[in-house]
């Protein structure tokens, strides 16, 4: 399982209540579907935050910079990143890196939608893998 403890230390900057020892179910950025514990990922096609918390996400990606809807709860927890897609990769990346499914009975999905996706194969490997969205940048 994809722990919020895990995420945070990937996207320290962060805004709302923190969840140590919460896990995430599903990353998506898909409101289409339920999304129970999941942490949704605003980016692609569709990008609703409101029907991501409707749908049962109980966090989220979001861009550095964007301004954080009035509505967002105390309780509902984001990792701030500089490029939302990015740090999805990197995060997906990262997890099947460190997990397997005999390791865990339960496994968390990750679903992108996205209908110009279908038609593109994105290369996302440097060397092999996808590079920290965090290399490069300063602390805080």
């Amino acid at each position: 399982m994809l722990l919020y403890d895990e995420v945070r230390k990937k996207f320290p900057e962060t805004r709302g209540i923190h969840l140590p020892g919460y896990s995430f179910l599903v990353v998506s950025n898909s409101t289409r579907m339920g999304m129970e514990k999941g942490l949704y990922i605003p980016a692609g096609d569709e990008v609703n935050l409101f029907r991501s918390i409707e749908k049962g996400a109980i966090a989220s990606l979001w861009r550095k910079g964007e301004e954080i809807p009035s509505f967002v709860p105390n309780h509902f927890p984001l990792f701030i990143v500089e490029d939302v897609y990015r740090a999805y990769l990197y995060l997906q990346e990262s997890y099947k890196q460190n997990y397997n499914q005999e390791k865990w009975e339960i496994m968390t999905k990750f679903i992108f939608s996205s209908e110009s996706e279908k038609h593109q194969t994105i290369d996302m490997s440097v060397e092999g893998s996808i590079q920290d969205p965090t290399d490069g940048m300063g602390g805080e």
